[in-house]
């Protein structure tokens, strides 16, 4: 199993414009704490999430731009409750199946599940490799936010 997955330290949103990025949200959408309230302030268009309907361990999706999409893991009902590495993993394999059917590769994402949700980025981070691994056809850059 290829390892695809890159830690760096930086800025998820200064991520180069060719890279998708992608965050957990829970299927309410409310995103009022965390990373999601940034990806909220810059992204917006939470109507046309919902819209969506997305359920749990599917992906919501905008696009930004022709090769950039925003996706939106849905990994848990509402905003209290936390995900399961099961939803977690269909969210990532419903993201996969979109990139792979628009030409996409290049991902950054921050640490997704670990920050308020809890989950431990070593298993997560297996997932992600476990999801992505393959033939070396994703780069998945992890952005480790380091305060200034």
């Amino acid at each position: 199993m290829a390892n695809c997955v890159r830690e760096i330290e930086g800025d998820l949103f200064s991520a180069p414009k060719d890279f998708s990025v992608a965050h957990c949200v829970a299927a309410d959408l409310k995103m009022g704490a965390g990373i999601a309230v940034r990806f909220k302030q810059l992204y917006g268009r939470v109507d046309e999430l919902k819209a969506q309907n997305v359920g749990i361990g599917g992906v919501a999706i905008l696009a930004d731009g022709s090769q950039r999409y925003i996706y939106y893991l849905i990994t848990k009902k509402t905003y209290n409750l936390k995900p399961t590495y099961e939803d977690l993993t269909k969210s990532l394999q419903a993201m996969k199946e979109h990139m792979a059917s628009n030409g996409n590769s290049k991902l950054a994402i921050p640490r997704i599940g670990c920050g308020i949700d809890g989950l431990a980025w070593s298993k997560v981070k297996e997932i992600l490799n476990d999801v992505f691994g393959e033939n070396g056809a994703y780069e998945i850059v992890v952005y480790n936010f380091v305060p200034k």
